[in-house]
């Protein structure tokens, strides 16, 4: 009797065990993943992008900054117990790549400018056509309203925003007259006055999104006075040897040192007919700004042509002064306590200088130095004064300089931009 006995693996028994990329339950496995290979699309791709970011942020911070140019109808608006002054502007020009993206190459702007601390509160662009005017006449609490060369606009004070755009005032849709020559502020009713194309006089009161018919009254003291057709008026600046001061019968004036001398002194003449020097500094080319706070259309100047040419050549000098004093001749700022004198830095030289003077003391308050004639000034309710001026190395009237009740001076650039090209 034979045994077999088989061959014995030598490998002890095993089974084949399946494995789960996620490991069981009681020991879970994290997957590893492979990182994709960067493809030669995202080699190129990567660093063009890096190359366009830092030729655009290079540009953008290399640019010029773009030209500004204020117009002459700044106004004035107090808003949440704020006194601001509304200033209307033209943008030319863009700064960099990005600002060509978010703003159109010529702009007309608002910049609500609060005339304690000189902040820009809001900057609103209203227009991107060239040559085109705008205006403040009036402001409310609420509102302000412009006239402009396509009709009355009306912004929200609170953010600029426009509430009604020139045809689209309720009482005027089909008939404003698309005229920036056609619209003023009536300070006895608080409303705004506005001719229509078809020669009807329209009131609208302050803060109110609605034009009535003016009553007779109201037609009377206007007709004449509004135009269908016309650009907004541009009130430049106005300066004079002699001005009245805030109580009517008190002036100031420009005293050459000598006969034909090109310098001369402040004096300031009181109502009893004393007289007293304004310090004891000498202005060359030296002449006292005007306040124009009044729109220019509220002026109702009756000139004589006949008389006028008579009166010229009798005496140039007295019938240019009575020609100027039917446009209003008060110092500006003299309703805070000084006088504005501009004049020349030195004899014979086209650079300008602004002096502060007060009317107190004498002594200038606050100076600084302009590249042109100054623009229009106007003064608010609260005593400060706001004057268009160009910087000192420069013709353009770009800056805002706003003079407080104490005579100091706050100098406001409108052509200061941040990385984006937005006005500051």
């Amino acid at each position: 009797m034979s045994y077999y006995d088989p061959p014995r693996n030598p490998l002890p028994a095993h089974r084949q065990v399946v494995r789960s990329p996620y490991g069981t339950p009681g020991d879970p496995l994290n997957p590893r993943y492979r990182r994709p290979r960067r493809g030669l699309f995202t080699m190129i791709l990567l660093p063009a992008f890096g190359i366009g970011a830092v030729a655009i942020v290079g540009e953008s911070l290399t640019a010029d900054d773009p030209y500004i140019g204020i117009q002459s109808g700044i106004g004035f608006a107090v808003h949440d117990g704020e006194d601001l002054v509304l200033v209307p502007y033209d943008r030319t020009g863009t700064a960099g790549f990005l600002d060509k993206v978010t703003h159109d190459p010529t702009e007309v702007r608002v910049a609500a400018i609060e005339l304690d601390s000189g902040d820009n509160l809001w900057d609103v662009q209203i227009s991107d056509e060239i040559g085109w005017n705008a205006a403040v006449i009036a402001a409310g609490e609420t509102y302000a309203y412009l006239a402009t060369d396509d009709g009355l606009t009306v912004l929200d004070l609170d953010n600029g925003a426009v509430a009604a755009e020139p045809g689209r005032l309720l009482g005027l849709e089909a008939a404003q007259s698309a005229s920036g020559a056609a619209y003023a502020f009536d300070p006895e009713l608080q409303a705004v006055v506005a001719l229509d194309v078809n020669g009807t006089i329209h009131t609208i009161a302050l803060d109110t999104l609605e034009a009535v018919t003016a009553g007779a009254d109201t037609v009377a003291t206007w007709s004449g006075l509004l135009f269908a057709e016309g650009t907004v008026p541009d009130i430049g600046g106005l300066t004079s040897t002699e001005a009245l001061l805030a109580d009517g019968e008190s002036s100031v004036r420009i005293e050459p040192t000598a006969e034909g001398a090109a310098g001369g002194s402040l004096i300031l003449d009181g109502p009893g007919g004393e007289q007293r020097a304004l310090g004891t500094r000498i202005y060359y080319g030296g002449a006292i700004v005007l306040d124009q706070t009044d729109y220019m259309s509220t002026f109702t100047v009756d000139i004589d042509v006949d008389e006028l040419i008579d009166d010229f050549l009798e005496d140039p000098a007295a019938a240019g002064k009575n020609l100027w004093t039917g446009l209003g001749n008060t110092a500006a700022g003299a309703g805070g306590g000084h006088v504005l004198v501009e004049h020349q830095r030195e004899p014979n030289v086209q650079k300008y200088a602004l002096n502060v003077v007060s009317l107190e003391t004498g002594q200038v308050t606050a100076s600084l130095d302009t590249g042109i004639n100054l623009g229009r000034a106007v003064t608010s309710a609260s005593g400060h004064t706001a004057v268009i001026a160009a910087p000192a190395d420069s013709t353009w009237l770009s800056d805002l300089v706003i003079v407080a009740p104490d005579g100091s001076v706050n100098r406001v650039e409108l052509a200061d931009v941040d990385f984006f090209g937005n006005p500051g």
